[in-house]
Order: C-alpha cells, then sequence, then structure tokens
C-alpha cells in the first residue's frame, strides 16, 4: 500500500511544487501556461532605482473609467479614445436611360468610377512611460540609543506618483522582496493619497538590501491595464562605498515615479482584481476574497532565551530555545485577521523550567487553535499535565476564545520545558561529543490565532524587529510571582531605559534568522575564544550596522585540545511531515519511483507535443 501510495503522490507533488503568481512550475516550460507573469517577474529585476512597464493584460476599455474629455482647439479629441472616419458610401453606377421600341438604339453604357473609401485612420496608442527618482535617509535603528538585538530591518517605503496632471490619488502599491524564499513574499501594501503619495513600513530579514515595487494602473490610450516595477534600497554601505568593512547601514527609500499617460484603475477590473478589494490578483492570496488580502510569511527563525533575570548569568542564551515560523493573513488595509505560528522547542540549557507564551495588545476577542506533536510527529497530550507559570490564563492547552484581556495576559505555546523536551537539554558542556543520536527534537505546537475584527498590530506596540511579543514565564518567583522575561523593545523602566536589557548591554532574549546553532553550556556568546561567535561583538556595539550576519560565522575550525563552542542544531534539525515519509520511501521504492518518473515524463512530452501541435496549426 505504501509503495502505491508513494507512487500516487510524486506527480501530485509535482503539480503541487507551484508558485501563485508564476503559475505551475513546469507549465511555461510545455508552453502550458501563459507565461505573462514570468516576464514580469524577469522585467522588474532592473537594479535599484529603475522602473519598467509590464503590460498586465489587455482589458476591454469599457472596463475602464476614462478621465474626462476635453476638446482641444484644433477640432480633434483626447483622452485615449481611439479615432475612426466613417467612410462616405461610394457612388452607385448610373443606369442609361430607358429608351421606346419606336426609337431602337444602341447607347453605350455610362460608367461612373466610384470615388476611393476614406481610410480609416487610427492613432498609434501612446505608450506608458516613467521617469523615476529614488532617494534615501538613513534611519536610527537602535531605537532612541537603545539597541533592540534585532536582526530583522524595520524600515518605511515612501512611493509618489504623478502623471502629467499631477499626483496619482488610489493607485494600489505593492512591496515585495525575493531573498527570503526566491519568490515574491509580500511584506506591505498600501494605496496613494491625494498627494499621490503612500508611506509602507515593512520588516524583512538583514539578508535583504533591496525590495521589489509595484503599482497598479491603466493606460487610458489603449484600455490596457499596467504595472509599474522597479527595486528600490533598504539596505547600503556604511561608507556609501562597495564592499565597506564597516557593514550596511538601513535606509528609507523614497521613490519619486512620474509617468505618463497612466492612471489608477477608476473602478474595478476584474480582469486582474477577481474580487475588487484593489489587490492585483497577481499579488492577491485570496483573489475570490475581498476582505483578505495577502499572506505575510515570517520564514524560520529561531528565539533563545537566558533565564537568569535579572542577571546575565552565563549569557549563553540557550536556556529556552525555539524554532518558529509565522504566517499572517492581511487586509487589504494591511490589517491582520489570522495568525498562524509553529513552534518547535530545541534546548533547555538550564536548571528551571519554563514556559513559551505570546502576548497580544488589541482591542478585539479571538479565537485560538492549539495542538501539539512529539518529536517524531505523532499527536502529543502531556500539555494538560505540564506545571503552569502564568496565573489566571484561559485556553491553556486547550485554546477556546479569548478575550482581548486574555490575549494580552499571554496564549500559551509551549508548555514547562520539563516535558517538552522529554528530560533532555540540547545543551552539552563545551568538549563534549554531541552528535546527531543525542539530539532531542522537541514538542511542535502549531497555533492559529483568528481575530474577531482585523486588528493593526501596530496600532498598540505588538511587533518589535517583525516579530511578536513572545516571553517567557518560568518557575522562579519575586514577591510570590512567577518571573517572565520580554524581549528587548517592548517594556522601559521609569527613567526609560529598557527593562530587559542588562546594566552592560546584554539582553535576556534575542531573535536568529534561521535555525541558530546555539553556544554550549556556560559559553558566554559575548567571548569568542568561549562561544565561537566572533562578530556578535561587533554586531551589538555598533548597534547592528556591522556584522548582520554575525550568527553564521563560527569560529569552528577542528585543533588538538579544541572544545565545540556551539551546538550544530542546523545539522540534525530535521523536518517532520510527509516529506520526510516521502523521501524515505522513495529510498525503499526505488525501482517502483524510476518506473513512475518515466511514466510522467512521457505524459509530459506527450502534453508538450499536443500543445505545440496546436499552435503550429493556429
Amino acid at each position: 500500500m505504501k509503495r502505491w501510495l508513494v507512487l500516487i503522490t510524486i506527480p501530485l507533488l509535482l503539480l503541487d511544487c507551484s508558485n501563485k503568481k508564476k503559475g505551475l512550475l513546469l507549465l511555461p516550460f510545455l508552453g502550458l501556461g501563459d507565461g505573462s507573469t514570468a516576464t514580469q517577474a524577469e522585467a522588474a529585476n532592473t537594479g535599484n532605482g529603475t522602473f519598467t512597464v509590464v503590460g498586465l493584460e489587455t482589458t476591454d476599455p469599457g472596463q475602464i473609467t476614462a478621465p474626462s474629455e476635453t476638446t482641444p482647439t484644433d477640432g480633434s479629441t483626447n483622452g485615449g479614445e481611439q479615432t475612426t472616419t466613417t467612410p462616405t458610401p461610394a457612388p452607385e453606377v448610373a443606369s442609361p436611360a430607358p429608351t421606346t421600341p419606336s426609337e431602337p438604339t444602341n447607347p453605350e453604357p455610362v460608367v461612373t468610377t466610384p470615388t476611393p473609401a476614406p481610410v480609416v485612420t487610427t492613432p498609434t496608442p501612446a505608450p506608458t512611460t516613467v521617469n523615476n527618482e529614488t532617494t534615501t535617509v538613513v534611519v536610527d535603528q537602535t531605537n532612541g540609543g537603545n539597541f533592540n538585538f534585532e536582526t530583522n530591518i524595520t524600515v518605511p517605503v515612501t512611493v509618489t506618483v504623478g502623471n502629467e496632471s499631477g499626483p496619482v490619488a488610489n493607485a494600489p502599491v505593492t512591496v515585495t522582496e525575493t531573498t527570503t524564499t526566491g519568490q515574491p513574499n509580500v511584506v506591505g501594501v498600501g494605496t496613494t493619497d491625494s498627494n499621490g503619495s503612500v508611506t509602507i513600513p515593512i520588516s524583512v530579514p538583514p539578508t535583504v538590501t533591496t525590495v521589489e515595487i509595484s503599482v497598479i494602473g491603466v493606460n487610458p490610450t489603449t484600455g490596457e491595464v499596467v504595472e509599474l516595477t522597479g527595486t528600490a534600497p533598504v539596505q547600503q554601505p556604511a561608507n556609501g562605498g562597495s564592499g565597506s568593512s564597516s557593514g550596511t547601514v538601513v535606509v528609507a527609500p523614497v521613490i519619486n515615479v512620474d509617468t505618463t499617460n497612466f492612471q489608477p484603475v477608476n473602478g474595478c477590473v476584474q480582469a486582474v482584481d477577481t474580487d475588487c478589494d484593489g489587490i492585483a490578483n497577481i499579488y492577491d492570496e485570496f483573489p475570490e476574497d475581498p476582505s483578505l488580502a495577502t499572506t505575510a510569511r515570517s520564514g524560520r527563525y529561531t528565539i533563545a532565551f537566558e533565564d537568569m533575570y535579572p542577571s546575565a548569568g552565563d549569557a549563553d542564551l540557550n536556556d529556552h530555545s525555539t524554532i518558529f515560523t509565522t504566517e499572517m493573513d492581511k487586509t487589504p488595509a494591511n490589517k491582520v485577521k489570522v495568525i498562524r505560528g509553529t513552534y518547535t522547542h530545541v534546548a533547555k540549557g538550564a536548571g528551571y523550567n519554563h514556559e513559551l507564551r505570546l502576548s497580544l495588545n488589541v482591542s478585539t476577542n479571538a479565537t485560538v487553535q492549539v495542538s501539539y506533536v512529539d518529536g517524531s510527529g505523532k499527536p502529543w497530550s502531556g500539555c494538560a499535565s505540564a506545571p503552569k507559570y502564568t496565573a489566571n490564563a484561559t485556553g491553556d492547552c486547550t485554546g477556546g476564545s479569548l478575550t482581548s484581556a486574555q490575549l494580552k495576559r499571554g496564549i500559551l505555546l509551549l508548555p514547562s520545558s520539563d516535558k517538552t523536551l522529554f528530560g533532555s537539554k540540547n545543551a552539552p558542556a563545551a568538549g563534549t561529543t554531541f552528535t546527531i543520536n543525542n539530539f532531542v527534537r522537541g514538542v511542535t505546537a502549531n497555533v492559529t490565532i483568528t481575530f474577531e475584527e482585523p486588528v493593526d498590530l501596530n496600532a498598540t506596540k505588538n511587533l518589535v524587529g517583525g516579530h511578536l511579543n513572545y516571553f517567557l514565564a518560568f518557575n522562579q518567583k519575586t514577591d510570590g510571582v512567577f518571573r517572565q522575561i520580554y524581549r528587548p523593545g517592548f517594556f522601559t523602566d521609569s527613567k526609560g531605559k529598557d527593562s530587559f536589557i542588562d546594566k552592560n548591554g546584554f539582553p535576556w532574549a534575542i531573535i536568529v534568522p534561521g535555525i541558530f546553532n546555539h553556544p554550549t553550556e556556560g559559553a558566554d556568546i559575548r567571548k569568542p575564544s568561549t562561544s565561537g561567535y566572533i562578530f556578535f561583538n561587533s554586531w551589538m556595539n555598533s548597534n547592528g550596522v556591522a556584522h548582520k550576519d554575525w550568527y553564521l560565522n563560527v569560529d569552528q575550525i577542528p585543533a588538538p585540545n579544541r572544545p565545540s563552542y556551539v551546538v550544530r542544531v542546523s545539522d540534525f534539525y530535521v523536518d517532520n511531515g510527509f516529506s520526510a515519509y516521502l523521501i524515505k520511501a522513495v529510498q525503499k521504492n526505488a525501482l517502483e519511483v524510476s518506473a513512475s518518473l518515466i511514466v510522467i515524463g512521457a505524459a509530459l512530452g506527450f502534453l508538450m507535443k499536443k500543445r505545440l501541435g496546436k499552435q503550429q496549426a493556429a
């Protein structure tokens, strides 16, 4: 049975490996896709500050509300309508005059040469053209002097659009990046105001140096919906030169786009915006649902805590470590309707026990769904019996309907860490032999939060550095209350100092892109000689300007008497789920898989031949 499951699944996976904006992965090569969006993506890669025009689809001009027309003094018309001249009917051939029998004659027929019909003249449609000027302003990422230890960069992107008549209002603008996943990931949307301007706040990983800009409108001359596409920098070398040893600085781009023959789509053109929500189908994750527009995907990150608060302890940032990803379904107004998250516990280098929670300061209620699986992907039911360290919390382990006050108190993501890592720590002492056989994959929580009403997570401080307000509660009390640890950026004391950065400027929590290879037990991450992270201090002391990729640089050169400084979680961590089963099944059933691939290849070849034949016939 498993063999047949594998054989059936392979072609399904081939069909499923698709991208909504580009069509099925294989179809453009087979001639089965329209190829239009692929061309668009290629045209958009034009470098910083360069804009191109991409025709999305030739539409019926009647679908577009054209601008008001004026009558020029020379009598011609404008406003984008094609002009035709109605031909004058050709004169008829004159018939000879009638004759009587008494007067026989043989008159020659008179033929009148018809006047040639006037030629229909169609003016050449004026192309859409753009001129663009991009300016940048260096952005202070230190929160007024307190470095938040965020690896993400958060920056506003401002786009101003104008045409020959002045500002272009109501033009939808989309900001995307392709560095994280290789595919367009929408990081912000907005609509230009009466001044033709919109400012869109975005948060992207440090690997992203440029973002892509899209403005949807119409060429009123042709009735064709067009897209202005280009890129803008969000980081640049700190000293303005290439290869700067000082790293990069974050910049806020201001993109001024001057156009001719371009206007917003006044009204809905369902050919490019099926649900008429102002977000073109190529960027709309929900093209038939006007209440939702895009899904913001975080990619994979690790949140790591030091639990000796209010002391820095050994500063090894391995006391509680969790790998997570999130998705947020957003409305066309950029509000969040649904949050989905997956959280896997991978380290407990401490004697304390902890629980990971999420606090949301919103003005609406929400429905929370939560489920757990163990390290092998099987359902896990140990949450109910685990100790709880946050008082009066509703929905622990089971989810349910939570009020705004209960959401703020904290949604339980992972219960007590002595249960979720099954007695292991994944934090050996430096020099200890630690292999994949020693690594224990902890419990994974799958959480879905659906708000009754969409919320603006920026209205109250729910996001810092693009990440939500996760906190750690643990089994130590101060004045009879269990302690809690938050990331920098969320709370300040009476003097305005960040409450969760110690007197030496070190945090008790940090979020790192990807799978973080945390230090071994007792290895202070600030000391390269004991942690191996040779650029952490440079990154910290420069307020994040230098060595944003510090977490990728570990001094791990093998040498006699040299201990191993980090736990290679990235070498041990493997995604669970059906893909892992399929890989194992393919290895076990190599012969059957090979045969199925041959059949699939033959079928695809037949489809391609048939399609090409139709194209030639046409």
